[in-house]
């Protein structure tokens, strides 16, 4: 009870008036320190008074400088941040007033970029952006190639400046929006000497490459030989381009029939063979395919022309049926000109004429041709095939008039002439009825090769 007594008067006692008119001033103090009489100050968001580009229009994959005027009304500290949208470059600094943006080489002339800016004093910020048109540049094209040869370099690095292609599996490649004037490719590729070269852009630039690629290429040695082994010289020996053109890859066999062929590309690879002087025999032209992955050592057999059947001019009338056999009528002999002769104004019909013995073929012969030397004047010359004494096909060999040296490899369809007795008809009349038509044969000759 003492405790509680003592407790009750040294405690104060407040009365209720006191304390609410306490309440009520502190309320006042509070809100009158957050009325906009208050004395803090204001804040602004910072202004953006311009964005200046340099320059005002680009070309996709290269360069336009940034820069942006900004002020703070209450002279705050102020951050700035690029951006583009879609994200289409790369800035230098994007939190730098002064910048440059590397527009992506992937977008379109004709198209335009936009890029955003946003300011910030910590308080407040702002945004804006522009729009930067983009033009269409220039173009450098072409093929990289390996040297001498047409023969692409696929997977090589093309660049000009920070414009970057790879040539495709043709040695193709592009380089696209380039502005004018001088500028430097270079090409680039494991096992090829590097490639750096000045050149002047102007519209459609095509500029092939030609690579030393000495890491990647290999020596082709080899032998033509005939079918008895003997190895044939003055044998031309070129490696093609894949289009089966001539490359600068050459050499000619020597006396036993080698060659040598440095700086061969790699891959399945077209070698021609020609006969430019054999001594001895005709060697056909002929291509093969050979598989170059190493160094390479190869033999080749040439095929040497076999005669079967000559007639030249008309030393041995007796080579030919020289008959008339119904409308059709015998071809004449012209000593003058040293040929078989046909006139549709002095023969009235077709010309005939067939081989009077036939020849045999041999068994393991290849290409069996025919050769004829003959002027034509609006006449037509077919010949014909007797095979075991049957005439089994006819084919035309020219309705053009003029000198004509033509040769064909015989090819009857579902026939195999080897082994077999063989002859030929030539017949001939006039393209016009009105006009005279002429032939005048003076060489014929059937052959093989082996």
């Amino acid at each position: 009870m003492t405790n509680n007594y003592m407790a009750y008067f040294l405690t104060p006692r407040i009365r209720l008036g006191d304390l609410f008119l306490t309440v009520l001033m502190g309320a006042f103090l509070l809100m009158s320190g957050c009325s906009k009489n208050s004395s803090g100050p204001d804040n602004n968001p910072p202004l953006i008074d311009s964005i200046v580009t340099y320059p005002t229009s680009v070309h996709p994959g290269s360069d336009v400088v940034l820069t942006a005027y900004v002020t703070d009304p209450e002279g705050d500290s102020i951050s700035v941040k690029w951006s583009t949208y879609p994200k289409a470059g790369r800035f230098s600094d994007t939190l730098a007033s002064l910048c440059t943006l590397t527009v992506t080489p992937v977008l379109e002339g004709g198209m335009s970029l936009k890029v955003m800016l946003n300011v910030s004093d910590g308080h407040a910020d702002r945004d804006t952006g522009i729009w930067i048109p983009l033009i269409e540049g220039e173009t450098v094209s072409g093929h990289a190639y390996y040297a001498g040869t047409r023969i692409p370099v696929p997977g090589a690095l093309v660049s000009v400046g920070r414009l970057v292609d790879t040539a495709s599996f043709s040695g193709a490649y592009e380089i696209r929006h380039l502005s004018p004037g001088p500028f430097t490719i270079e090409l680039s590729k494991d096992g090829c000497t590097d490639y750096s070269e000045q050149l002047t852009i102007d519209t459609g630039l095509i500029h092939d490459v030609l690579l030393e690629c000495d890491g990647l290429t290999n020596t082709v040695t080899g032998t033509i030989t005939a079918y008895n082994d003997l190895g044939l010289e003055n044998v031309k020996v070129t490696i093609l381009n894949d289009e089966g053109t001539p490359t600068g890859l050459v050499d000619v066999t020597d006396l036993s029939g080698g060659f040598t062929i440095d700086n061969v590309p790699p891959g399945n690879r077209l070698i021609a063979v020609e006969d430019v002087g054999n001594p001895v025999y005709q060697v056909l032209s002929d291509t093969f395919i050979v598989k170059i992955v190493n160094d390479t050592a190869i033999v080749l057999q040439g095929q040497i022309k076999n005669v079967l059947f000559i007639s030249q001019g008309v030393t041995n009338p007796d080579d030919w049926i020289l008959e008339d056999l119904a409308f059709w009528k015998s071809w004449l002999m012209n000593s003058e000109n040293q040929c078989y002769y046909y006139n549709s104004c002095e023969i009235n019909g077709f010309g005939l004429m067939t081989m009077a013995d036939t020849v045999l073929v041999p068994a393991d012969a290849e290409n069996v041709t025919w050769f004829i030397n003959v002027t034509l004047n609006d006449a037509t010359l077919v010949i014909g095939y007797i095979v075991d004494g049957v005439s089994i096909y006819t084919e035309n060999v020219s309705s053009q008039t003029g000198d004509l040296l033509i040769s064909k490899k015989i090819n009857i369809p579902n026939v195999d002439i080897a082994g077999h007795e063989l002859a030929v008809e030539l017949y001939v009349w006039s393209n016009q009825v009105q006009d005279c038509a002429s032939a005048c044969l003076r060489r014929f000759e059937l052959s093989y090769y082996k």
